[in-house]
Parts: C-alpha cells; structure tokens; sequence
C-alpha cells in the first residue's frame, strides 16, 4: 500500500504526469506553515480545481513549496502529497512546480503565469483517501480530466462515471431531467454518442 509521504507506484500515478522525486510535503497529522521567507512580496495568482482563482503573496525567495503550503491552508487540505501546481513554460507544455527551487526562478512572467492545483497522483487503492475533502477534490479532477479527453476509457466506464457525476449534482434518476442536464452540461467530448448509456446507468443509481 501506499502511504501517502511516501512515492506512489506507477500504478498510482496520474496519467500524463511527469516523473516526481516524491518530495513529501506534509508530514502526517500536520498543517503545513503559511509563511514565505523575508523579502520583497510577490503576488502569483493560482487556478483551483472548481475553476476559481487566489492571489498569493510570496517572498521573491520563497521555494515553490512555501506557495504550495499556502494553497493547502487557504484549502484546508490536509492529504497534500496527493496533490501539485503545474504552470506553462515557454515551450508551452505543463510543467509541475519543483518545491525545492524559487518559484520566481522557475516562472518566466509571474505576474502573466496562473498556476493550476491540481491532482498529481491517484493512489491504487481509492480507500486510502482519508479526507472527505481530498475525496471532493478527486472527483472535480476526475471530472475535469474527462471533460478535456485526458482520461481515456471506454463508452462503458465514462457513462458510468458521468451517472455518478450527474447523481451527485441532481440527485436520483428523474428522465425529463437528467435528459435536460446532458443537454446543457458537458461531460464527455463525445457526450452525445453514449447518453443512452448514462441514463441506463443513471437510473440504476439511488
């Protein structure tokens, strides 16, 4: 089993992630410190997994884990291993925020860069997950990751992970209206295709 300081097993990683040294972030039991060293403040701006954005201040100094740890306060998450900034570079690719480096001197326009919280690592075993919050934010990844196409799975287990997405949002299995939340809330790129199959799946739901 994984223990959620130490490295994940490939089999835990997140698709599409780059390889991580496992730096621990937060020691069991522990709220990490929201304090940036001295020294002039800087403002980065971060993108959370509901799709609202903070404005932190950090030291020009600070390493990239001073302005993780304040994003896990403001959060309240606790499970802090589980979870990472990832930034645009000038190649344009996504790049994980290395929490040992200045954050300064790893964006190249911090104040054009939004940083994104997000999930960098899904254990084996779901059980594992002790907080109902990190749970939540498990799920708006989830969400999100099939929204875009970066999880892919067949028509089979994404209906059923969009009937459990629109089970929590509306509630047990009514047709006009799980018929008219597929029509104005996107969940799949190929949405259309299986709404059969999500409603099938739906109803099953209680």
């Amino acid at each position: 089993m994984v223990e959620p300081a130490e490295r994940p097993s490939a089999a835990g990683q997140r698709l599409s992630a780059p390889d991580s040294f496992g730096i621990s972030t937060l020691e069991p039991g522990h709220r990490p410190p929201a304090q940036s060293p001295p020294g002039r403040q800087v403002s980065i701006r971060v993108q959370m997994l509901d799709d609202t954005q903070e404005v932190f201040q950090i030291s020009q100094r600070s390493p990239g884990k001073a302005l993780f740890d304040l994003v896990c306060v403001h959060l309240n998450v606790v499970e802090g291993d589980y979870f990472g900034l990832e930034y645009q570079d000038h190649r344009k690719m996504m790049v994980w925020l290395d929490l040992l480096k200045p954050t300064l001197k790893q964006l190249r326009r911090p104040k054009n860069t939004i940083l994104r919280f997000v999930v960098k690592f899904f254990p084996p075993d779901h059980t594992q997950l002790l907080e109902e919050l990190t749970r939540y934010l498990f799920a708006l990844q989830i969400k999100r990751d099939l929204a875009c196409g970066h999880l892919i799975c067949n028509d089979t287990s994404a209906a059923l992970m969009v009937s459990h997405i629109i089970q929590s949002e509306i509630g047990d299995f009514d047709e006009t209206q799980s018929w008219q939340h597929l029509l104005h809330n996107k969940y799949l790129p190929d949405q259309d295709a299986i709404r059969d199959k999500i409603t099938d799946c739906h109803r099953k739901h209680v």
